[in-house]
């Protein structure tokens, strides 16, 4: 019997996340998170796996969705695959207490990685990262990014977190022009742009 592209995408994620949760058995480190970057990255490879009839670009006067694919039982090892038209972005924010990797299938970004002074709440500008297909940004927790697309193609990018969206904690996010800080939790905001597909 023929395995549906559902089907098999499914499998591919529970393999990519077996290895994922074996190069950070030990601990989380940037060379782990390393590891687990190319991983994430060789599932991105198996585009057939993501057509867009199953993850398509937004319409009806929203910009981006987030299809929620994989989690394990206790919300860790999160997979989302992003869908968004040009012209997205975000200011400098961390993931709370997840670490968290993005990767390419179609579309581009910049990731602009900041770090947060000692004694201030500002965020410091160190480097961009362009994530296209082939490429991928990894954060440890607290690790602080930006995002800005680039191009005119819309995105098709895989998110993957160590904790689901839900429980990953208090964020902070960076005015940079004010040097100022402000915390957040998702449970505060309207959720409505991530569509829970886990079967």
């Amino acid at each position: 019997m023929k395995i549906s592209i559902k089907e098999r995408r499914k499998q591919a994620i529970v393999a990519m996340v077996d290895r994922v949760r074996h190069c950070l058995n030990e601990e989380i480190t940037i060379a782990s998170i390393e590891l687990a970057k190319v991983e994430l990255m060789k599932l991105c490879e198996q585009q057939a796996l993501f057509p867009r009839e199953d993850f398509p670009v937004p319409s009806e006067g929203q910009s981006e969705l987030f299809f929620h694919v994989y989690e394990d039982p206790i919300q860790e090892y999160s997979l989302y695959v992003y869908s968004a038209l040009p012209g997205q972005s975000y200011r400098p924010h961390n993931h709370g207490n997840s670490w968290a990797i993005v990767a390419a299938i179609e579309g581009t970004e910049i990731h602009s990685l900041y770090r947060q002074t000692e004694y201030s709440s500002a965020a410091e500008w160190i480097t961009d990262i362009i994530v296209e297909p082939g490429t991928a940004v990894s954060l440890l927790p607290g690790g602080i990014h930006a995002i800005q697309s680039a191009g005119d193609c819309p995105l098709l990018h895989l998110h993957f977190y160590g904790k689901s969206f839900e429980i990953q904690g208090e964020r902070t996010e960076f005015d940079v022009r004010t040097g100022q800080a402000c915390h957040l939790t998702l449970d505060d905001n309207d959720l409505s742009y991530i569509i829970d597909v886990i079967s």
